[in-house]
């Protein structure tokens, strides 16, 4: 009987989850007490995805030593989303499977919080360059991120990388976070993409 009930009790957490999204409404609450819940879930997705042949990579190395792991993505939201595990604050997510930037960790916890271009808190510097040349810049979050640069220079159409001293050279291709749409005033506004995958790399101080 309590095994039934438990098991009720879960198809009720994650139905509640999918269906309406609560995870993203009640935030951290909701996480820690549908923890176990989503520590389960995680195991049959991994399960799903094997059977779907959709294989994330293991653990990310420089030579020898590893520098970041996988995570799975509990909640979505628009300028958050969240992942099962502890993160260091300050770790940069990206997507393993089309080489982008996701976010930035802002939350350590059994649940870690991360923020993407798409908060209104989110402000950092980024790289804007195109086939022949490139400019700094700095991105401020919004439902449409903006983007403005030093150089009185049109953007449009160049490619933006978030800029890390630290992993610029062996993760570049993996800090690439959209390109230039277009002009607004005195804002470039970029186009960036709003999927999610079910796993994430989470590079830095990891636990």
């Amino acid at each position: 009987m309590k095994r039934l009930i438990l098991f009720l009790l879960f198809l009720t957490v994650f139905f509640l989850n999918e269906t309406f999204n609560v995870s993203d409404k009640l935030q951290p609450f909701f996480y820690r007490i549908t923890f176990p819940f989503l520590k389960l879930r995680a195991t049959v997705q991994e399960v799903i995805l094997r059977f779907q042949n959709r294989i994330y990579p293991g653990d990310v190395y420089l030579g020898t030593k590893s520098v970041g792991n996988l995570f799975f993505v509990t909640g979505k939201g628009e300028g958050f989303f969240y992942i099962l595990g502890e993160a260091e604050e300050g770790a940069i997510v990206l997507d393993p499977l089309e080489k982008r930037f996701l976010g930035i960790v802002v939350e350590k916890g059994p649940i870690s919080k991360v923020m993407r271009v798409f908060s209104e808190d989110f402000v950092e510097k980024v790289r804007v360059e195109n086939d022949r040349e490139s400019v700094v810049g700095v991105v401020k979050g919004e439902r449409v991120p903006r983007l403005s640069v030093i150089e009185d220079i049109d953007v449009t159409g160049w490619k933006v990388y978030f800029e890390s001293e630290k992993w610029n050279v062996a993760f570049k291709e993996y800090l690439f976070i959209g390109t230039v749409a277009g002009r607004d005033e005195e804002y470039f506004l970029l186009n960036v993409t709003r999927d999610v995958p079910d796993r994430v790399i989470v590079i830095g101080v990891v636990e």
